[in-house]
């Protein structure tokens, strides 16, 4: 059975992409139909990539460079986030305020802070936060679990509640 949007890859946008995995970091071009938002946590379990490039983050991983097209399911990416911002959405224009947040998993942690309209209960920021399958953090540090030396910072971060061992919001 073909894919169902392997016949129309050029309907969509293509956004360059790191992707975290708890082995292997990829950069990569991806398929984005609408939003990133909702192209993560829509019910497709795949998307595709394109000019792939991975390096290895343990031992046996396999690094990869240029490689022109592939399919990666989303239960598996830890993180992700787009190389070039994302302008917010004509809906999404309202005052935010910003709470620190640590996003635990067995094989990374991210630091950062999580992003909520002003208006919003503070009761209610973790169900906001894990309403859909990946959420956004900004200005984080993602550190690799038992790798030394293995961390970064950046801009913004789709992290992947299905990985989270605990979420910390100060």
């Amino acid at each position: 059975m073909q894919h169902p949007t392997a016949g129309n890859l050029s309907a969509a946008n293509w956004a360059k992409v790191d992707v975290l995995t708890p082995y292997q970091r990829l950069t990569a071009e991806m398929q984005i139909r609408g939003r990133m938002r909702e192209t993560l946590n829509d019910s497709e379990s795949l998307f595709h990539l394109r000019n792939v490039t991975a390096e290895p983050l343990l031992p046996g991983a396999v690094p990869l460079n240029g490689v022109p097209e592939g399919l990666f399911n989303k239960a598996h990416i830890s993180g992700l986030r787009t190389i070039e911002p994302e302008p917010p959405a004509a809906d999404q224009v309202m005052e935010t305020m910003r709470r620190y947040a640590m996003f635990q998993a067995s094989s990374f942690m991210v630091t950062g802070f999580a992003e909520f309209a002003k208006a919003a209960s503070p009761e209610m920021h973790t169900e906001i936060l894990l309403k859909g399958r990946f959420f956004q953090l900004y200005d984080v540090t993602v550190t690799i679990i038992g790798v030394p030396g293995k961390s970064w910072t950046q801009p913004n971060l789709w992290a992947n509640r299905d990985h989270m061992v605990g979420l910390f919001l100060g």
